[in-house]
């Protein structure tokens, strides 16, 4: 079976890379109604709202919650959705694509090659966690950005991931991937 931080991982590397679909294939009226939904759910979740009429829901969130976030179940799937959803609707589509692709690959990778190998700490995290960011987003980026924008986004990335700036990366990242795409177009 595996360990906590692994299946979240997983499951966000997932969860978060559904909002290409909309975001590439969706009207923006639909979209923006995703979001609107997706937020909401998310703060009866949070709130526990319905949680005896949907235990199996419950059941999977604290699942893969960690135990700091238990009495907040989906706290930072909120943080996550309110970043997706404020980059698309600043930085438009194109942009927005580039911030989930960010949180979703640079947040992962970060955090499973940190926890695992990483040795070396610098500003709490580990220089080998950033080192994942940067690499597994630059790849990534590549296909959508070309070299130049793929580097500057994920460089930029990874130094926001790593800075103690009080908000949850699952909020940041995605901002400042888009803002970054945006300055580049």
């Amino acid at each position: 079976m595996l360990n906590l931080e692994v299946r979240r991982k997983i499951f966000h590397l997932l969860a978060i890379s559904l909002w290409l679909i909309p975001l590439m294939f969706f009207p923006t009226w639909l979209v923006v109604l995703s979001f609107l939904v997706v937020i909401i759910l998310n703060l009866l979740l949070i709130n526990k709202v319905g949680i005896n009429f949907f235990p199996a829901l419950y059941r999977i969130v604290f699942y893969f919650e960690r135990e700091k976030n238990l009495q907040k179940p989906g706290i930072q799937a909120l943080w996550a959705n309110l970043g997706i959803a404020l980059s698309f609707l600043l930085f438009g589509r194109e942009c927005a694509i580039i911030g989930v692709i960010l949180l979703a690959v640079g947040d992962v990778f970060s955090n499973l090659i940190g926890t695992k190998i990483g040795r070396t700490r610098l500003l709490g995290k580990t220089l080998e966690g950033s080192l994942a960011f940067f690499f597994s987003t630059l790849l990534v980026l590549y296909f959508f950005l070309g070299l130049k924008g793929a580097l500057v986004v994920s460089l930029v990335g990874a130094i926001v991931e790593l800075l103690p700036l009080g908000l949850d990366d699952n909020f940041t990242l995605p901002i400042v991937g888009s803002f970054m795409c945006f300055v580049l177009k």
